[in-house]
């Protein structure tokens, strides 16, 4: 009888997984065998491609790198213009279905002293919301259109930390409500842009709701930004004042090559499928529940 609620609760999995899986198979069977067939990670302690930096996921959140990260990317946002370094999807847990990208730009090391020069509140944001209304009007079909609301976390340089934050909150045509937080992790030779996407409901601020993916992810041993030596590193082009601005507002100009697309990048990811997120704790979940009873487990 002890067994019992065991397979009670194992029964109503796999029930859910089945109509899961019926229901996303009607919807895009080979967009979500495409992102099986991924190369997941689950619980450890990583070297980046890089080399720079080590990352450390939790047991509620599966990892891909490199080509992988890529191509999760192009399935979910429909194009091929993000490529970064990491993906962490948390499969489990309080913040399921929020993911964090991490991408290193090797640009140099970043000098603060431009920051006021540049960040202005709330001209940075008008200009955040003419942008995007801009890039709706180029979206391809399918991929619902973004407005964005306000600060959900103003820009921020913390010199103690070596960290610039920021937060936007957004919604879509069908009134999803979305947060973009973002932060810059310096470096001496660059930064890593890290980059929290989830509902709104989610988010606290973004320091907290970055602070756990911050502290998994950490530069090696003397590539800090505290390491930085003057007489034999190179300096950026311009400052973080100037970056974040680029970023921020997604302008062109001599800083675009690191601000990537820029803007609300990332923010489709939660925009376009939310079927296709949704199912993938349902995939980890019956690759777990095959587990048990076979004691192997597909290499999700």
């Amino acid at each position: 009888m002890q067994c019992l609620p065991k397979i009670i609760s194992l029964f109503t999995i796999s029930f859910i997984i089945i109509f899961a899986q019926k229901t996303f198979a009607q919807q895009d069977e080979a967009t979500v065998n495409q992102m099986l067939e991924l190369n997941w990670q689950s619980k450890g302690t990583y070297q980046t491609n890089s080399g720079l930096a080590s990352i450390t996921t939790n047991s509620e959140e599966q990892l891909l790198q490199g080509k992988d990260a890529h191509k999760f990317l192009y399935l979910t946002e429909g194009h091929d213009g993000f490529k970064p370094d990491i993906v962490v999807y948390r499969v489990s847990g309080s913040n399921q279905n929020t993911q964090i990208n991490y991408t290193f730009r090797e640009i140099g090391y970043l000098s603060t002293d431009d920051w006021d020069e540049h960040i202005e509140k709330n001209a940075l944001l008008q200009e955040i919301k003419k942008n995007t209304e801009s890039d709706n009007k180029i979206k391809k079909a399918g991929y619902p259109k973004l407005h964005v609301d306000g600060w959900a976390q103003e820009p921020l340089l913390d010199k103690t930390n070596s960290l610039v934050y920021w937060a936007i909150s957004a919604h879509t045509d069908q009134g999803e409500k979305i947060i973009n937080a973002k932060a810059l992790k310096l470096a001496r030779k660059g930064f890593t842009e890290i980059t929290w996407a989830g509902h709104a409901d989610l988010f606290t601020s973004a320091d907290k709701s970055l602070d756990p993916a911050l502290a998994a992810y950490q530069y090696n041993e003397g590539l800090t930004y505290a390491d930085y030596k003057p007489s034999i590193d190179k300096l950026a082009p311009f400052g973080v004042g100037a970056l974040a601005y680029k970023m921020i507002t997604g302008k062109t100009g001599k800083a675009s090559a690191a601000a990537g697309a820029g803007l609300l990048a990332m923010l489709a990811v939660f925009a376009k499928k939310l079927w296709f997120l949704i199912f993938i704790p349902f995939a980890f979940a019956w690759n777990w529940l095959k587990s048990i009873f076979t004691g192997k487990k597909d290499s999700i």
